[in-house]
């Protein structure tokens, strides 16, 4: 299932919530009284009955999730659009996070607690503006998407990704054994490195730190950005528009971008390994004296 949608919610009094998802997961949150609890209603009687006067336009079906007999709808249904309320007991339970991950759906999450059990991206984290009986999704946080240099930069990467930082920043680079610890590392003098696309459950706690942050999608996706790829149609896309490419078969973008990386530069000096860092993604042509069909190098770090 594609992952990009627009959904209109709309009721015989002319409340709407206009939503576009781009993602698998989207999360919206906020205060009390902010209309989240009205969008799940909405959606929730418009499934039970055309007399309740709710309507929903989308081009695929936009259905409220229900505790009853939530395992059966994820494990057999695809093709719609759940959503979730925060009332939802099972929200932060392994078995949820993996019936979510498997599933051939798309989801929008409504909960002010994070989900650490699933990969979503900051970038799906929603707030809902109001303007009288209209409402639309605001992102809550910006793009943490500038490479800079501060005292002390700590990725959640190990080996190839650790390696990779370290080459251009030396021994300021450190990491943190994964993106559940890169709180504990934050300050002002501090640069936090993490995949974007998974980081949602920590974003939080990571801001409050007062670090400045770099959240590309994935380290794959940062190596798919090297020049020597400029000319492959499928890792451009990718770049320009993720949301195109990885459907919601895909558990994480970090997967995709692995799998991809690892079929593109297989038998090649160029292949990739996530235990040793392949000098071809950091030097300059050519470091291994060998016959490659990558000729362009762009080795400017951003």
């Amino acid at each position: 299932m594609e992952t990009q949608h627009d959904i209109l919610v709309q009721n015989k009094r002319d409340i709407q919530f206009k939503i576009s998802i781009n993602r698998k997961i989207t999360v919206i949150r906020g205060d009390s009284a902010t209309g989240k609890s009205t969008l799940f209603q909405m959606v929730s009687d418009a499934n039970t009955s055309s007399r309740t006067g709710v309507n929903i336009a989308c081009d695929v079906p936009v259905v409220a999730l229900y505790e009853t007999g939530y395992q059966y709808e994820l494990s057999n249904e695809s093709g719609k659009i759940y959503v979730i309320d925060e009332d939802f007991s099972h929200l932060k339970t392994k078995e949820f996070a993996s019936l979510v991950l498997k599933s051939d759906n798309c989801f929008i999450i409504i909960t002010r607690e994070s989900l650490p059990a699933i990969p979503y991206s900051y970038r799906e984290i929603y707030k809902i503006k109001t303007s009288g009986k209209y409402h639309s999704l605001e992102r809550v946080y910006p793009d943490y998407d500038k490479l800079t240099e501060k005292d002390m930069i700590v990725t959640e990467d190990e080996d190839a990704g650790l390696e990779y930082y370290q080459y251009f920043f030396g021994d300021k680079v450190t990491t943190s054994h994964g993106n559940s610890n890169l709180s504990k590392y934050g300050s002002q003098n501090s640069l936090l490195i993490g995949d974007g696309s998974a980081i949602g459950a920590y974003i939080q706690d990571m801001e409050l730190t007062g670090a400045d942050m770099y959240l590309p999608e994935s380290f794959e996706w940062k190596l798919l950005n090297n020049g020597m790829f400029k000319n492959n149609e499928k890792v451009q896309e990718l770049i320009e528009h993720p949301e195109r490419v990885v459907d919601t078969k895909c558990i994480s973008m970090e997967k995709y971008c692995t799998g991809l990386l690892n079929n593109i530069t297989a038998n090649t000096p160029a292949q990739y390994s996530k235990s040793k860092l392949n000098q071809c993604y950091v030097r300059q042509c050519c470091c291994k004296g060998t016959k490659c069909e990558y000729f362009t190098r762009d080795k400017v770090l951003e």
